[in-house]
Parts: structure tokens; C-alpha cells; sequence
């Protein structure tokens, strides 16, 4: 049996842990999640998976009951991981890390395996104590690890400056990547089920509709005018209040006569998602980092923890990029998109039809090269197992 520590939502959501839990059951090996966010079921294929209570967070409760409750989950959970004998348990960020190094405390026989998709950043963090004192345990605990997953080199860099990492060789470098079912039998979209043309260019932003993804430059490019044939389409993945700022504006354009989609609907599978992505063009992958605790560095350093970016590579879709890093070094070994920059910024590409001479073949050479990584899955459950 493998344990799974985390205090996320997204487990089933989240590509490279749905890669690992998905790989770890065709290996006929046992999965406990300890979370208490319970919001998403176990899909139904994961027969190997169950849950188990963890305490509610990473503070102690000051009230006498809240406290001895508190104790006594943390406990169970220590003498359930003994009982079972489980060896290795997977960290999901810091928290997760955290909560793992304490239960390690009591038993050093445990393989910590770090899975980092959010970094804190000293900075960003220096005046919230919390989170400070959070960071601390979490570099601690980094010291003890036996393999850590991040997405990308420039990542991997961060991590290492931040939680003070030396002499640690085992990292295993796992993009986000989208969990694509080959055998999907599914709805197939075409641009008319949107009241376009099959003629018409569609350049696509989707996930979170924020000034840090960008939605401010979009809204002032859809204001400045497209060509006729050119639209931009807004998929926000959360459904939209009819009051929000964002949605009242774009609903405005769209009343003026202006080439934007709305579309807020929410797909059934992840599969669906791709299916719909596929009928369009090209991606705009746009991330403007502001001074968040998650939306600075995080996004500012992006790079191929961007799920929109893999989404977008893997239908084949140029994509306009922001100028992280990673993206300025992929773009150097793979003609897949162009980068946004203050004197090409995002109106420039698209009225002057930047990605029109880009090969989707280009995409689909990169998809297949740096994103399809199941065998790295496997490299990082081998050297688990065999540890």
C-alpha cells in the first residue's frame, strides 16, 4: 500500500497524481488518500483507491476538545500507516510535506516522496507568519526526502533556491499533462455549434478568467477591433455570476458587435474539454503575475506546470505565450507558438496573423517528445518500489 498526503481538491484533476494512482492500481498496488476535502468521488476505475481521515490543517487547535480531537486523528493516522505497513507515502505540496514530515518524526522507516506543484516563495510570504513558519517546517522536511516530482528545470531551480536543497540527485521532471483516453467516444465540436464559420479563425483563453491570466490585455485587444473573421473566445471554468465585472464587460462587447464567445459551461470529462479545444485554432496562454501568494513567481515562472499550455499542445494548437522562461527555451528547439512582449503583444499577433505559418505538426512533435511521460511515471514508481 502507497499513502497520499494532501490537503488539495483537484487529486483526480490534477494529470501527473491521476498518472501515478492510475499506474500504481495496474500494478495491483493498494492507494490511501488522507485528505478531507472529499468534494471530487474516486472515479470509478480506481477500485484501488480509498480515503482516510488526516487532521484539519497544520495548526493546533487551542481549544482543549478541538485539540484532543485534533491529536487523535493525527494519531490514528500514524498507527494506520504502521499497521499497514506502508513504506512510502507522496507529499502534494507544502502542506502535504509538512503534515508527511511530522508523521516521519515517530517513524523513520518512511520514504517521503515530494510532489510539488506550488511553490512558496520567501518574499511573497514575509508578512503572513503562518506561512512563514509553514515554509520553515517545509524546508526542513526537504532534507529528508527520498525523490521529488516537479514539472521543469527552471522550476526545479526555484525549488532548490527556496527550500535550500543541496546534494539531492532524484528528481523526476513530469509535466502537466492531459489525461487523453484514446477510445473516447464522445461529443465532437465543430465551430458552427458556436455560430461560427468553419473559415473563421478562433484564438482561445481558458481556465481562469483574472487579471493574472491575462484577461485584461484580451479584453482591450477584443476592444481595439479583430478582422472580421477573427474572434476570440473566453472559456471561463467556473460557470459566471451574472454580476461579475469580467462578464458584464465581455457581455457588453459582445452586445456592441464585437468578435468574442462566451462560454462558461461546464464539460462532463476532461476528454469533452479536449474535445471542444479541438475544433478551434490557436491558445493564448497568457499569465501576468501580480504580488499573490500564488499568482507571483508561481505564474510569473509557469512554465510546464500550465495546464492550458499541454491542453492547447496536445490538440495540435499554436499558442501566443507569455515570455516565462521555459517557454523562451522551448521556443528555440520547437516552432510551436510566438511569445508576447510589450512591443508584440497580444493585438499585434493576432491582427497580423502570427501563428498562420506554424505547422501543427510542430505541436504534435513536442506533445509527443517533452509532454507524453508516462515512462517517467514509471521511472519515479520503479525507483519507489524498489526503494
Amino acid at each position: 500500500m502507497i499513502g497520499i498526503i494532501t490537503f488539495n481538491r483537484d487529486t483526480f484533476t490534477n494529470p501527473t497524481l491521476y498518472g501515478i494512482i492510475e499506474a500504481l492500481g495496474k500494478k495491483g498496488i493498494q492507494v490511501m488518500l488522507f485528505n478531507n476535502n472529499r468534494d471530487s468521488k474516486i472515479p470509478g476505475e480506481f477500485r484501488h483507491v480509498s480515503y482516510a481521515d488526516a487532521p484539519n490543517g497544520l495548526i493546533f487547535p487551542k481549544r482543549p476538545n478541538k485539540l484532543l480531537h485534533y491529536l487523535k486523528v493525527f494519531w490514528s493516522m500514524f498507527f494506520f500507516i504502521k499497521k499497514n505497513k506502508i513504506k512510502h507515502l507522496i507529499a502534494v505540496d507544502p502542506a502535504g510535506l509538512v503534515l508527511t514530515g511530522r508523521i516521519r518524526v515517530f517513524n523513520k522507516n518512511l520514504n517521503i516522496h515530494y510532489c510539488s506543484f506550488e511553490i512558496f516563495f520567501q518574499n511573497e510570504i514575509a508578512a503572513d507568519p503562518a506561512l512563514v513558519k509553514l515554509k520553515k517546517e517545509e524546508s526542513k522536511y526537504s532534507k529528508i526526502l527520498s525523490s521529488i516530482i516537479i514539472q521543469d528545470e527552471i522550476r526545479k531551480e526555484l525549488l532548490v533556491k527556496e527550500n535550500k536543497i543541496k546534494y539531492f540527485n532524484n528528481w523526476f521532471l513530469i509535466p502537466v499533462y492531459p489525461i487523453i483516453n484514446k477510445n473516447y467516444q464522445g461529443k465532437k465540436y465543430i465551430k458552427a455549434d458556436f455560430g461560427l464559420q468553419q473559415s473563421d479563425t478562433v484564438y482561445v483563453h481558458t481556465g481562469s478568467v483574472a487579471e493574472w491570466s491575462g484577461i485584461n490585455q484580451i479584453i482591450d485587444t477584443i476592444e481595439n477591433g479583430l478582422a472580421p473573421n477573427q474572434y476570440i473566445l473566453i472559456h471561463s471554468k467556473t460557470k459566471f455570476h451574472p454580476e461579475n465585472p469580467v462578464f458584464v464587460k465581455l457581455n457588453a462587447l459582445k452586445t456592441q458587435g464585437k468578435n468574442v464567445i462566451i462560454h462558461d459551461d461546464v464539460f462532463e470529462n476532461y476528454n469533452d474539454y479536449l474535445s471542444f479545444l479541438s475544433c478551434f485554432d490557436y491558445g493564448i496562454v497568457m499569465y501576468v503575475p501580480d504580488d499573490g501568494i500564488f499568482t507571483g513567481m508561481n505564474i510569473k515562472e509557469i512554465g510546464l506546470s500550465s495546464g492550458k499550455f499541454s491542453a492547447f499542445l496536445s490538440q495540435n494548437m499554436p499558442v501566443l505565450l507569455s515570455p516565462c522562461r521555459s517557454y523562451v527555451s522551448i521556443l528555440a528547439d520547437y516552432k510551436i507558438g510566438e511569445l508576447i512582449t510589450p512591443e508584440k503583444n497580444l493585438s499585434f499577433h493576432i491582427l497580423n496573423g502570427s501563428l498562420k505559418g506554424i505547422d501543427a505538426s510542430n505541436c504534435a512533435k513536442f506533445f509527443e517528445e517533452r509532454l507524453m511521460v508516462s515512462h517517467i511515471v514509471d521511472q519515479f514508481l520503479s525507483q519507489l518500489l524498489n526503494h
